[in-house]
């Protein structure tokens, strides 16, 4: 049985989205990024069963390096918070990092939210966090 993927009647206009992340660097030189995207959307392409597929994606340098996919019921608007993260420095080639939201599950879906670029914020390990 195939799936069929329509757009529903009277979308609802594009929702805010926010990024924050940093940039955690040991003292042994390691380091790794984590982020956090959060925005609000309403399911409005069937996927299968009666859900919309959101999938929000981390890149650096071109190449996605984490992703989430989140289900999402058709006409139902949902929160969606997502953590990403890899491990390693971003900017190696070219300056911060990329984040996407689409509706659907690969990555070339139906654009609702693209940051490019976004700058962690950059710690040292064991250091005490602003307030």
């Amino acid at each position: 049985m195939s799936t069929q993927i329509r757009d529903l009647p009277k979308a609802p206009p594009s929702p805010d989205w926010s990024v924050s992340g940093m940039q955690t660097t040991g003292a042994n030189g390691q380091a790794r990024v984590d982020i956090r995207v959060t925005g609000r959307v309403t399911g409005k392409i069937d996927q299968g069963g009666g859900t919309d597929a959101v999938r929000v994606s981390l890149w650096d340098d071109g190449e996605e390096k984490d992703f989430k996919v989140v289900p999402v019921p058709l006409g139902a608007t949902a929160v969606v918070d997502v953590r990403l993260g890899f491990s390693g420095r971003y900017d190696d080639t070219a300056g911060g990092i990329g984040i996407t939201v689409v509706h659907g599950s690969h990555a070339g879906a139906q654009a609702l939210f693209a940051l490019d670029p976004f700058f962690p914020k950059d710690v040292q390990a064991g250091a005490k966090p602003e307030a």
